[in-house]
């Protein structure tokens, strides 16, 4: 972190070196604890999760923060969605057959 001094800001207060420290927990245990569950997850739910996160988003952005939405994002919006939707009635299907 670099002030408007140009030095750097950890050590200056301890407020700030606090907040970075912290800063540093708050990030790592999520992370491990996301990298704990995904060892215990099948592939290919692991990859259906990945794609909820960017779709909040994306759904926050055009209907909460009015963001313009182009056909181009819509239509990969769309598109990606849609081969999921491919992806979860073949993977049912799959289970159905395997399960008679």
């Amino acid at each position: 972190m670099v002030c408007a001094g140009g030095t750097g800001g950890f050590g200056d207060d301890l407020t700030t070196s606090g907040l970075l420290i912290l800063a540093g927990a708050v990030t790592a245990i999520p992370l491990l604890m996301f990298a704990t569950a995904a060892r215990r997850m099948s592939y290919a739910s692991l990859g259906f999760v990945q794609y909820i996160a960017p779709s909040i988003a994306f759904l926050l952005g055009v209907f909460v923060y009015g963001e313009p939405l182009s056909t181009t994002k819509l239509a990969c919006f769309i598109l990606i969605w849609g081969s999921i939707a491919i992806f979860c009635a073949d993977a049912i299907k799959t289970y159905r057959a395997a399960k008679a």
